[in-house]
């Protein structure tokens, strides 16, 4: 594949000096009309070493507004940075609707120089390149503008350029081992950049091949199809309509089943049971928080469930005898505005647990499936698409070591208006009870079919439901307990 491309292709100054300037005056009124349209972009700069990625940079920086866009060097992760999955470090820089992100390496890096350097064992790429697309994907879907560039140089060229850097005290620095390599083990990088090229040139985020021996000719073509792309963008996102919101369910299908109505609500535990049962349990969960520093697992937790269902219960009793230098609670309601600027994911990518520590996120990303849904916050084809997202973040967090609890604490109607008029007649609890939550059991039966359809299609063998029976709250708190315990210690025999 790349050894077809045409490296003798070239433009002379003259014409270069043409293009350019009508390029940059296009990409300066492509970027404004971004802005306007809340339209991001991201573009992906890589290729082999000195293919002038960081001239083209330069020339694109001093044409266009710094207010809008957002450069992105990227370096080997730090030791941060390695405790958390490979794309943690990238979520953090998406850039917010109606901006461009330029990423000077990028992701591809992982399944690239990491791969020719065997920091990456080949038993994972299969997976990594699944979780780029996945990635890339979600983007795209949110209404993400996507370019991506191979520069490429034939081997003498590379070698030649290196040399120059290396002769130059300004620029001498920029040089690493690592480049040389790319000279020496010139056949085997190109054949891992073909390889990442076929496997993650998709119909959303397609690879352009830009042949490097002349910057010029190269970085005319790049600007060209960064215009190219943004003017797509723009085009389709004014030619969408919205299409009408459907009525919410009621009923779930005679297929769908029913998990809800399988949890046996009458499952108690007496006061002396319950307080050996938690005494027990939370010895042992704290004998294993020191096993999991030292193992670097990362735990997460996640609490879903009625109003009322007793979370905050729960959460307490899992903490109350641990370290609170190795855990965190994360607590989160609806979106601030600076999050609403980004794809719904990207607050929960922020707060994930570091290796080594428990993270309990009370309230999750499965609000895009039950809140957003039912009150349409989200349209349909969102909240719909929001399950194999979900199910792709999950994979991408279980194939990085992260132990995966999943709870949806259940009450009947019931109980749950007792609990509604108990909080009512205390002081002291009466924060806790909002006009949301009477609103919000008034739909019952539309959050029962959201939740229903969340649990059926998100339940997998890497991240299980557990669907805890919660109307008795002794049960529901160490039942809750021995699952994460349970969860733990899988996660440390098989790591």
């Amino acid at each position: 594949m790349l050894k077809q491309l045409d490296l003798d292709r070239s433009l002379d100054k003259h014409r270069y000096k043409i293009e350019i300037e009508d390029l940059m005056q296009q990409l300066r009124s492509l970027q404004h009309a971004c802005w306007e349209k809340k339209l991001p972009m991201i573009v992906v700069l890589e290729g082999w070493a000195a293919a002038g990625k960081g001239a083209l940079v330069k020339k694109v920086i001093g044409y266009m507004d710094p207010r809008g866009f957002a450069l992105h060097p990227i370096w080997p992760p730090n030791t941060e940075e390695k405790n958390y999955p490979v794309l943690w470090r990238f979520w953090q820089k998406i850039p917010h609707y109606g901006s461009i992100g330029l990423f000077y390496h990028s992701w591809y890096t992982h399944v690239l120089e990491d791969r020719l350097f065997n920091r990456v064992r080949e038993a994972q790429v299969p997976a990594l390149m699944r979780h780029l697309n996945a990635f890339e994907r979600q983007m795209s879907d949110d209404g993400c503008a996507i370019a991506k560039f191979w520069i490429h140089l034939s081997k003498k060229e590379l070698k030649q350029r290196l040399k120059a850097y290396a002769k130059d005290t300004l620029n001498a620095w920029r040089v690493r081992d690592e480049d040389w390599q790319q000279v020496k083990r010139y056949d085997d990088y190109r054949m891992l950049a073909e390889e990442m090229i076929i496997q993650t040139s998709t119909g959303f985020a397609p690879w352009t091949l830009v042949e490097g021996n002349c910057q010029r000719w190269a970085q005319v073509k790049v600007l060209q199809t960064v215009a190219a792309t943004l003017r797509e963008a723009l085009d389709r996102s004014q030619s969408q309509l919205i299409p009408p919101s459907l009525p919410p369910q009621e009923h779930l299908e005679p297929t769908e089943p029913d998990f809800l109505a399988r949890v046996d609500l009458s499952a108690s535990f007496s006061k002396k049971e319950y307080q050996k049962r938690l005494k027990k349990a939370q010895m042992r969960l704290q004998e294993l928080q020191l096993k999991i520093f030292k193992a670097k697992l990362p735990v997460l937790a996640l609490f879903e469930g009625w109003d009322a269902a007793g979370k905050g219960g729960a959460i307490k009793r899992l903490t109350d005898n641990l370290d609170p230098r190795s855990y965190e609670v994360k607590a989160f309601s609806a979106p601030t505005a600076e999050e609403k600027m980004h794809h719904y994911l990207w607050r929960f990518w922020r707060d994930l647990p570091t290796a080594g520590k428990i993270g309990i996120f009370d309230r999750t990303w499965y609000g895009r499936v039950l809140v957003e849904r039912i009150e349409g916050f989200a349209t349909d084809t969102q909240w719909r698409r929001a399950y194999r997202e979900i199910n792709e973040f999950e994979a991408m967090l279980t194939d990085a070591g992260y132990v995966l609890v999943k709870f949806w604490l259940h009450v009947s109607p019931e109980e749950q208006l007792k609990r509604f008029e108990f909080r009512q007649d205390d002081p002291f609890k009466q924060y806790k009870l909002t006009d949301e939550d009477w609103r919000n059991r008034e739909k019952w039966g539309l959050y029962e079919v959201a939740v229903n359809q969340a649990i059926g299609r998100t339940h997998t063998p890497n991240a299980p439901w557990t669907v805890v029976a919660g109307n008795d709250k002794l049960y529901a708190r160490v039942k809750v307990l021995e699952s994460v315990i349970e969860a733990i210690e899988l996660g440390l025999r098989n790591p």
